[in-house]
């Protein structure tokens, strides 16, 4: 089922960053990000979870184009310089690339070459690439990696065109899905079986196991697991009358999951996929000062939905 990748991708992945950063195609300097990890503890004295978080000053980011600013398409002829696998799937259909603003050294992307909106679900073919590099990406001893999709106006999305990206994790930090499902077994969610959320957290998270051996997937299985969590996050989105269709797609070898998306910001910051998990990305530092003064509780709420462990669905629903 997997797309293969060339045995030396990691060799090419680390020589052409390096070799980007070198010349100046990538706008990102890594002396100066700031990070800040913290644990925070939710819920009360009879049931509670403490989280990890990461609060990141880079103020690369503030090069970074806003939404609707791009006057091309970056995604539509990529420089060659961040260009890592030009033909990548069955029918060469993608690219993977670096981010141009990296948040992280080394934050690639897989494209579509066709423009596809980033409005749309992901397609079998575009959650096979991307588990193809989740799997590939797995290999690397020294890193955990995730994948995400900011999908929808409320996202967090920066770019119209379609892409997935792929960032590696703090030293230490563990995802908040991790938590869910280490006392799990691998399932697809049905109506007789939920996708698994932590009740202490203040928005809307549907997350799934994956099996420990992604070679136990199949195209059918990988499908079924999205469109189960899909189905809850449009079932959630629509109950709250959503004035667009939007969430977020994060994914490791491990696990799934999908969270409606309420807004894309709270108040000036924007918050992808990264924000979702915890890793929360400042351009300034008053910024940072602004979130240090409420709780990511409250950014949480703010930009999703309300959490619905417990509530059970049924045929109707998405």
């Amino acid at each position: 089922m997997f797309y293969p990748l060339p045995d030396d991708f990691f060799i090419q992945l680390k020589n052409k960053y390096d070799e980007a950063v070198a010349n100046n195609f990538l706008n990102f300097n890594g002396d100066s990000v700031k990070n800040e990890s913290l644990k925070v503890t939710l819920g009360d004295d009879s049931n509670s979870v403490t989280i990890d978080l990461q609060y990141s000053t880079i103020h690369s980011l503030m090069l970074r184009p806003e939404k609707g600013d791009f006057k091309k398409n970056p995604f539509e002829d990529p420089e060659p310089e961040l260009t890592i696998i030009e033909d990548f799937g069955a029918q060469n259909q993608f690219r993977i690339v670096y981010n141009k603003f990296p948040v992280v050294p080394r934050h690639i992307m897989l494209l579509t070459k066709e423009f596809k909106s980033q409005t749309t679900p992901l397609s079998p073919d575009e959650l096979i690439g991307t588990f193809s590099i989740l799997k590939k990406l797995s290999e690397d001893k020294e890193n955990q990696w995730f994948g995400f999709y900011n999908c929808g106006e409320a996202s967090g999305a920066s770019q119209p065109h379609k892409h997935v990206q792929f960032m590696t994790l703090p030293k230490d930090f563990t995802p908040f899905p991790l938590l869910a499902v280490e006392n799990s077994d691998s399932f697809i969610p049905t109506t007789k079986r939920e996708p698994l959320q932590l009740p202490e957290l203040p928005m809307a998270h549907f997350i799934a196991k994956l099996p420990p051996k992604l070679d136990d997937l199949d195209e059918e299985s990988l499908v079924l697991y999205f469109s189960s969590l899909l189905q809850r996050a449009l079932t959630v989105l629509r109950e709250n009358d959503a004035k667009s269709i939007s969430y977020n797609v994060i994914m490791t070898t491990s696990f799934m999951m999908v969270v409606p998306r309420s807004h894309g910001k709270y108040e000036d910051l924007g918050i992808n996929s990264c924000g979702i998990l915890g890793l929360f990305l400042f351009k300034s530092d008053d910024l940072l000062a602004r979130v240090k003064e409420s709780t990511p509780q409250k950014v949480w709420q703010d930009v999703g939905f309300p959490n619905t462990f417990g509530q059970p669905s049924d045929e109707y629903h998405y």
